[in-house]
């Protein structure tokens, strides 16, 4: 065991909506076995959902629930993102509080530098996607580590499958220089309309949302495709010959780790970036461009890059830096800290019983509700069942012949806290 009970993640981003870092680490978490509660940040991406989902073996994302009564004789590790967070992450009574530092606290991330230097202070241990990051930190608190970003290399080496051809790829034909990812401010679209004036007979995909960004350049061989789901996104990315990281240099992009660059080479594509700090300690397999000059040459090399052992290099690393390896790194570094303070339990076992809510529901068709358990082994288990009439009641799993305890809660408390079935407030289960 871990000596890790559980981990909580407060509210930062949309679990289901452009799959990032903090949803590839609690994923793999959850992997090796480690109940993790996802504190999602609901968007207008998708219909509002109140309750409970299970998205898969040990990870359970919260919309609009607090964990909290979940959690009682737990004290979890508590690993969050958004300086705002430094306010009220205490409430969980972490067994280690853990501060993941993956933007640079200015530009459009300037709402977190209020809160910043409490938020590294404070931790037990901070986390810091570049080299840049890490160089803030490292003053604030002596237990600072870079866990640079990674890529779900299985996901993206399907691009070298027989995948089906996306819809609208259909009937575009020509190279392909593509990008995904959000298309925000810190994109230099001059550049990618000049990379279209360069490169005429090829077609520019750009995949990803707009953020802070109304206007984009027009032209017949650019193609703004919008929002596409993080499954689909292997599918296009086998029509690239080339893909791109075409951001601004500004202090917030000199922090940045490119997911996107760790993608791109699991799927084996030659990658041109803007000269970031992460991109060119990699210059050896990515084109870096300090100009818009370089930039349309480093695409042009790109597009002659056909051999096959070039191929074979990117996708090694990229292997190389999964986020199955990420989150071994992170684990490693919790056993350590919680080690030292001496408040993980050796065998991952929470020191007294968990007690949890069961709440039953039928209506007329006879739905059943399905409710979550937390024993004292800290495993999360889903049960069906049935009853007549609504019944609420504490119940605890004291586990092991320890003294059982109960926990009580009003009726008001129970519908604030508990699952109802999907066609009411919503248990979904992947």
């Amino acid at each position: 065991m871990s000596g890790i009970n559980c981990i909580v993640y407060p509210p930062t981003v949309d679990y289901h909506y452009m799959t990032q870092r903090p949803q590839q680490l609690m994923n793999q978490f959850a992997r090796m076995g480690i109940p993790v509660f996802f504190m999602n940040q609901n968007t207008s991406f998708r219909r509002p959902f109140r309750g409970i989902e299970k998205v898969a073996p040990n990870l359970f994302v919260f919309h609009e629930v607090d964990p909290l009564p979940f959690l009682q004789g737990v004290r979890p590790v508590v690993y969050y993102n958004a300086t705002a967070h430094v306010e009220q992450v205490q409430r969980f009574h972490p067994s280690l509080l853990v501060f993941d530092s993956v933007d640079e606290p200015s530009e459009e991330f300037a709402a977190w530098r209020p809160y910043y230097n409490r938020a590294v202070s404070s931790a037990d241990l901070v986390l810091c996607s570049s080299a840049k990051l890490q160089q803030m930190a490292g003053p604030l608190n002596s237990h600072v580590y870079l866990v640079k970003n990674g890529c779900d290399y299985e996901h993206f080496s399907r691009a070298r499958e027989d995948l089906p051809v996306p819809r609208e790829m259909q009937e575009i034909s020509g190279p392909v220089i593509g990008y995904f990812g959000v298309i925000a401010t810190w994109c230099d679209l001059e550049l990618v309309e000049r990379v279209a004036r360069a490169f005429p007979h090829c077609q520019l995909l750009m995949i990803g949302p707009l953020y802070n960004v109304s206007r984009v350049p027009q032209r017949e061989n650019i193609h703004w495709l919008g929002y596409r789901p993080y499954d689909q996104l292997p599918g296009y990315a086998r029509l690239f010959d080339v893909a791109i990281i075409p951001f601004r240099h500004t202090s917030m992009t000199e922090a940045v780790n490119p997911i996107k660059m760790w993608e791109y080479m699991a799927a084996g594509i030659p990658v041109v970036s803007t000269n970031l700090p992460e991109a060119r300690a990699h210059q050896n397999l990515v084109y870096c461009a300090r100009t818009g000059d370089e930039f349309v040459e480093g695409i042009r090399a790109a597009l002659a890059d056909k051999f096959p052992e070039r191929r074979q290099e990117r996708m090694a690393l990229a292997r190389e830096n999964s986020w199955e390896a990420r989150a071994h790194e992170v684990l490693d570094l919790l056993r350590e800290r919680l080690a030292i303070k001496e408040l993980g339990s050796p065998t991952g076992v929470p020191m007294q019983p968990v007690p949890y809510l069961q709440e039953t529901v039928e209506g007329e068709d006879e739905q059943k509700a399905s409710h979550i358990h937390v024993n004292r082994a800290n495993s999360l288990r889903l049960s069906t069942p049935v009853g007549r009439r609504v019944a609420k009641r504490g119940v605890t799993h004291s586990g092991g012949g320890a003294p059982a305890g109960r926990l009580q809660y009003s009726r008001r408390q129970a519908f604030s806290h508990h699952i109802l079935p999907s066609s009411k407030r919503g248990y979904k289960d992947a």
